[in-house]
């Protein structure tokens, strides 16, 4: 049997990682169908956002975090976890809808049906959005990193986030609201969404560079042990 102290600090930060990830991305789905608006006097249009917006950003940093410690194979297995815990959420709150009600219930079906549906409503455009953009985003930080030599931590990241979350906010856009919304105000939620998450990948890249030091103190030898990795795990 494994004693605790058979984990290392590096793995414990992984399963640190993998935890915020997966809450922040089924909050993200959660929220999704949530739409909210607001305006800014320099433009005409109201901003129309998805409330998934606001965990989301999140998962931007400790996917550049666990590419640039833990290699490619190690985003791509946080990234199926998330996909498995988005389908074990669906699964329960599937389920948790055909329970017979209890009439003193603190939550009322209504409630409860509510929150379910929004989900359902969202799985199948948030979940083939999300494993596209991590996948691309994977493949296309490692591009960067290889063309950088190791330099330039906010072009990888940054460069590797716009370019997946375009796909992303398109994606999820057509596949949730295809026949609930024309064409014209689709294409505004998803180039809103998009430029917002544009701006907070630039925004965040303080935090990320915040996260790539706390890291490399907490982990003084991940980033020399993942260069001696076999190349295809490595940039």
């Amino acid at each position: 049997m494994l004693n605790w102290n058979d984990f290392d600090r590096s793995h414990k930060v992984y399963a640190w990682m993998a935890a915020i990830f997966v809450i922040c991305l089924v909050i993200a789905d959660l929220t999704g169908a949530m739409l909210f608006s607001f305006r800014l006097p320099f433009l005409k249009d109201p901003v129309l956002l998805s409330a998934g917006i606001i965990p989301f950003p999140v998962t931007f940093i400790l996917t550049d975090l666990l590419n640039e410690f833990y290699g490619k194979e190690g985003a791509r297995f946080v990234t199926w976890i998330g996909f498995g815990m988005c389908f074990l959420t669906f699964l329960l709150l599937s389920v948790g809808s055909l329970l017979p009600v209890d009439p003193g219930t603190f939550i009322p079906r209504p409630v409860f049906m509510t929150i379910a549906t929004q989900y359902t409503g969202m799985f199948i455009a948030s979940i083939t959005a999300y494993l596209i953009g991590q996948m691309l985003d994977i493949q296309v930080f490692h591009i960067f990193r290889s063309i950088t030599k190791h330099k330039f931590i906010w072009l990888r990241a940054t460069g590797s986030t716009v370019i997946s979350q375009l796909f992303d906010s398109v994606i999820v856009t057509v596949i949730a609201f295809w026949g609930q919304m024309q064409m014209s105000d689709m294409f505004r939620l998803a180039m809103g969404n998009y430029t917002w998450k544009f701006l907070i990948a630039v925004g965040i890249t303080p935090l990320l560079y915040l996260g790539h030091i706390l890291l490399k103190k907490l982990m003084p030898r991940q980033e020399a042990l993942l260069e001696t990795l076999e190349p295809e795990y490595r940039a």
